[in-house]
Order: C-alpha cells, then structure tokens, then sequence
C-alpha cells in the first residue's frame, strides 16, 4: 500500500526543511522471519514536549509490506512506527504489536520486527507509554532516538554494530537478553503458542507484546527469573540437539538478575573517567584521569583529557588525550557544565574552560594560590565553584566568568572533594578527609555548619528536586583508613587508601565498607547507614527526575537505585532509602559516578579496572595498561528524564 500526496495537508504540523530529500519508507512487518499480514501499522510522529501523533495509517500486504512515502525530513522529533495484530500464515496473531522508531537520517527500508521492538523501547522506555505514546523534551527525544542505532539496526530488524562490538558483545548479556526476550514476544506471533503468550503478558502486566517490553524495560528486575523460566519452559532443548528451537541465537543460559539493557562507548580518550554532565544538546562531557594505552597508575601518570560524547554516544573528542590543549594532567572529580561552557579541573592545579564545540577558552585565572583541584559545580546564579582538594579551601567564579576566580576559604573544610548548590544558593560540600559535609550560604561563608554523616571519605553529593541531600560515602564508621600525610595529592590519597584496601582483603578481610546519608536541606541528617554491607565504596550521587536516587558501588562494579522522597514512584512496600536494584554488568568496572540524561538513561563511568596494575611496583605487563577503567556504559530506560546541564537542584523536562 503507498500513502502519497497525504502529507501535504499535514505539512503544517511538521518541522521540517522544505529543500531536504523527501523520506520515503518501505516497510516490512515480520516477526521470527515471517511476514505479517493484514496489520495495522501506523506511521508516528514524536514531537518535542507533545504527545506523540498519528501522521498515516494502513495494513500491511500479504507479504508483510506498506510503504509511506513523500514524508518531509524532520528538524526535530523522529518518525515511529507501530504494527498491531495481523496473520501469519493465515492465523491470526492477537496481543501482538510492535514498533521500530527512525533516527533522523534514515530513509528507505525499515523492518518491524521483535528485535527492531525491543532495540527501539528501551532507549525510549522512560518516555514512552504502554500504548506506544512518547512524549519528551527536544533533548531527551533526540538521545533516546538516536542511541536506537546501538542496539538494532531499524533498516534490517538485526542487531547494531555497537552492540556487537568488541567491547560489548563478550564482556555482557545484551544481546542474549535481547534474543531471550524476542523468543518470547514471537511466542505471540511467528512463535505462536496461546499459553506461553498469555504468561508472558500475564507477567509483564501487559495487554500487548508492546506493552509488556515497555513495563519491562522500566522496571528490569521486576520478573526477570518468572520470564527466562517461561523462556526455558515454552522452548525446551528437543531430544538430542543443543540447540532451543528459536532463530534469535544467542541467548540466556542462566537466569539473569535483570533484563536491563546497555552499551559500553569507547574512544575520544575515554579511559578511566571521573566525573560526567550533560550540556543542553544531548551531549556527554567528562574529564579523565590519564588517556588509553598508557601504563598509567598511581604512582606515576600521564594525565588524560576532556572526552565528548555525541547525543547518539558516539565519540567526537580527539582520540587518545582528548581535549586537552590548556595544560590539563589528569582530571579527576572536576567536570562541570554550565549554560555555554565546560569546566575541568585537573590534579596539576589548572582549570580547562572550553566552549560546547570543545574550543579552548582558558585556561581559568585565580587570584591566589591553589593546590590539586577535585570537584565542580554550577549555581542557580550561573557562579561556578571548585573544590580544592590540597590546599582546603574553594576557588569562586563568579557568574561564570572564567577569568576572574577568587579563592574562598571556609572552616571545616578538610580535603573538599566535591560541591553541589541549592536552589537557595547554599553550598554544600564534601570532606573527603573526614567523615562530614560542610554547609554555608553562598554569601556567608563565615557561616559555615558542619554535618556528621555517619561515613569516612565522603565523594559525590546530589540534591534532589525539593532540596534534599544524598551522600555517598566511600568507608563505613570505624573502617581503619589509611593515615594521609597532610597537603598529599589525592592521587597519593587513593594509593594509600587502595593498598590498605587489598592488604585487608589478602589477610581476610574482606568486608563491604561504605553507605549513604540523606540530609534535610536545612541540614538535619534524617537517615544515615544507608546501603551498608550491599555496596562496598560509595561514590557519585545522583537524582532523576523523579527524585529517585542512583549511586555507584566503586569496588562492587556496579551501581544501586534507591527509593527517594517521592515514594509514590518506587515499588510497592519501598520507602525512601531501600535499595530498588543492584545494577551490575561485565561491562560496568570500578565506578565513580553515575548520571542521567535527558532521556531516562542512566551513565557509569568506569574510572578504574585493574587494581593491581594502579599500585604494583612491578606490575604484570599483559595489565599494565588496564588501571584505568574501559570506557563509559549507559543503561537504557530504567530512570526518569531530567532538564541538562546541571544547574542547581535536579530539575525535571520542562
């Protein structure tokens, strides 16, 4: 069927550029190679902060077919497609829906298949409903849109060449958990069996196939055993092959612990990675503490760059040393992004200023002396703090202006590590030297309060929508930490601390150590001990827009959501602070930060690997050149949307 001179009449409700080449889409609507005929498919079109709409509709041909052609190149949004019901083999297929969604420069052949399904929701799921509507923010469509191209390859219904790669395919579940779950869906159509379709929805909570991925992309570890044993049960092994009688190979062998999906991204000098922020274009800056290849530890380091990640996470930084072009020598905490600019503060005490195209504009000018710099933060005002780690005191630049930084000095401070600011311009940073977090009014720093947090060596803070505090500490109370000599760098600080660490655990001693605080925003602590004896090095903190609470597990290799203050949003019988999921993969390493994009994805930097090769004298050559952490993976669907660049408190899509 062709749809032609139709989209004339709805020119007015596209964005689009009247000179581009005409979108022409031949559709195929298969499920398990099968054609499916006599679907509804409809032609979507998602548009920034509306509901998504209608453009066309037909039915598929006998051999699955349906064009859509003449549609005009869009400036914004994306086009979707959505194929519900039909037959295959002249048996009709109920409950059975699914859906492929275009980045911007696909044009021609596009398969509606599960695996188009399942690779299309999973970026989108925080911004899409069971019935296939999205809604979301320019940014946050424009990510979710374009990292589909990660998982599956719209144009052929196969799986995308990230996923597939080297640093991806072997060192994760992805593509098992994508073939598991596509058995499954084709049980109600290629496959079709009416008992196992009707679990599957039954344990999905679903009505349609559609429905039920997006319910399992949002929450993945709701069912997941209940799911692979209908997959094992409904495709056994037949008597004497090895094989499960499915063509999505590979998949599961063993019940994972969640069905979440994600992708590690490489290059751009990527390659242990600190600190990560989202500019207001969809695109991922983070500084690195020394580049790919080196046989950097701690003792002795060449210092990396600023690495960028594009809106689809494809790198566009300078391979190796990213940018790197102001004298920076490793950059640890210190990243932050404001309205036009990037932030980063390095160990050898200079801060790098670039502009969102990656262009150097500092580096910064301070009046006054400073040591090794950490953490960074942009205020509600538009001044730009730093932490300086060495010397105990903050660096101020205020409304941003890069060349006019004024030393503050505030008591308490005790090898401040990193800073976030309140909506009411209060300043709230941590004190990795010791086992609190210091408060004061922006204006005031004479007024500064000191908070107990029930943890040793605190990293990262965030402040959730309304202004509450969450902490991530590195060490429980009573954890024997090594002893810093004063004004050490803090790479000696990690040194000295990681030793301690792995000389405990050659004696035996190999408890977990570290939790979370919540704090009130006037400073009251009202929870501490949070996640003790489940994560083992608390670190990077950070709130999605629903005010649920994402924290790294450094030496556990993964990373916690956590019940916020909205508990309404988290599962039943969850109040604010239990642990929702333990999040880990072979793909995530030692982890420093988390964050959230525009999207609902969730970011993890995998800032270190190999711990022997960081403090082994003579380290083995074969991973020597593994210390710092493999790029950075991102986790598909399982948060909600936030506004970038961080600015102040966490602030929801507008």
């Amino acid at each position: 069927m062709t749809i032609l001179k139709l989209f004339l009449l709805t020119s007015m409700l596209l964005a689009f550029n009247s000179y581009a080449v005409p979108v022409d889409l031949n559709v195929l609507v298969e499920s398990a190679n099968k054609p499916v005929a006599n679907a509804d498919v409809k032609l979507m079109q998602a548009i920034p902060n509306q509901q998504s709409k209608v453009i066309a509709k037909g039915r598929s041909s006998s051999k699955g077919n349906i064009s859509f052609t003449g549609l005009p190149k869009l400036e914004s949004g994306f086009y979707y497609l959505v194929a519900d019901g039909g037959e295959i083999s002249g048996f009709e297929v109920r409950s059975f829906r699914l859906m492929a969604a275009l980045n911007n420069e696909q044009n021609g052949s596009v398969v509606v298949n599960e695996l188009s399904t399942i690779g299309s929701v999973w970026p989108l799921a925080a911004q899409t409903s069971g019935s296939g509507v999205i809604v979301g923010s320019k940014t946050g469509l424009l990510i979710g849109s374009s990292h589909i191209q990660n998982l599956v390859d719209t144009s052929t219904g196969n799986f995308g060449k990230l996923v597939l790669d080297g640093n991806n395919l072997t060192f994760s579940e992805t593509v098992g958990r994508m073939n598991t779950l596509a058995t499954l869906v084709a049980s109600c159509g290629g496959y079709y069996q009416a008992n196992t379709c009707k679990k599957f929805l039954d344990i999905a909570d679903a009505k349609d196939t559609l429905e039920a991925l997006r319910n399992i992309a949002i929450e993945p570890y709701k069912n997941s055993s209940e799911l692979f044993n209908l997959f094992t049960t409904a495709f056994p092994y037949p008597k004497g092959e090895g094989v499960r009688p499915t063509e999505f190979v590979p998949y599961l062998e063993w019940a994972p612990k969640d069905f979440s999906l994600m992708v590690r991204i490489t290059g751009g000098g990527l390659y242990s990675a600190g600190r990560m922020m989202f500019d207001n274009q969809g695109q991922l800056w983070s500084g690195q503490n020394w580049i790919p290849g080196t046989q950097a530890n701690l003792s002795s380091s060449i210092g990396g760059g600023v690495s960028r990640v594009d809106a689809s996470g494809t790198a566009t930084s300078p391979p190796l040393t990213g940018y790197n072009r102001q004298g920076l020598d490793g950059i640890g905490w210190g990243t932050t992004v404001t309205v036009n600019k990037v932030w980063a503060s390095s160990f050898n005490s200079k801060i790098g200023v670039l502009d969102l195209d990656g262009n150097a504009l500092g580096p910064a000018t301070v009046d006054g002396k400073n040591g090794a710099l950490q953490g960074l933060a942009t205020g509600p005002d538009g001044d730009v703090w730093v932490c300086d780690n060495q010397l105990n005191q903050l660096i101020r630049f205020p409304k941003g202006d890069h060349t006019k930084g004024e030393i503050v000095k505030v008591a308490g401070l005790n090898r401040p590590f990193a800073v976030a600011i309140d909506n009411t311009n209060n300043i709230w940073v941590t004190n990795n030297g010791a086992d609190t977090v210091t408060r004061f009014p922006a204006d005031s720093p004479d007024k500064a309060q000191q908070i107990t947090l029930g943890g040793i060596a605190p990293r990262g803070i965030a402040i959730d929508s309304v202004g509450n505090v969450w902490v991530g500490n590195n060490f429980s109370m009573g954890y024997p930490i090594a002893k810093i000599p004063p004004g050490a760098s803090i790479i000696e600080e990690f040194k000295l601390n990681l030793q301690k660490v792995l000389a405990d655990q050659k004696k035996g001693v190999v408890t977990k150590s570290g939790n979370l605080t919540f704090i009130s925003p006037k400073g009251k602590v009202l929870r501490k001990g949070i996640l003790e004896g489940i994560v083992n090095g608390a670190w990077g903190v950070s709130i999605d827009g629903q005010d649920n609470v994402f924290a790294s597990d450094f030496l556990g290799s993964g990373f916690a959501k956590i019940c916020g203050t909205s508990e309404d949003n988290c599962p039943t019988y969850h109040a604010t602070g239990d642990l929702i999921h333990l999040y880990q993969s072979g793909i995530i390493q030692k982890v420093t930060d988390t964050m959230i994009d525009d999207a609902g994805n969730v970011w993890i930097a995998n800032n270190w690997d190999y711990l022997p090769a960081l403090v082994d004298a003579d380290p083995d050559r074969r991973m020597a050149t593994r210390g710092g952490g493999t790029g950075i993976t991102v986790i598909y669907g399982i948060a909600s949307p936030v506004l970038n660049p961080l600015i102040g408190q966490v602030r929801r899509p507008e």
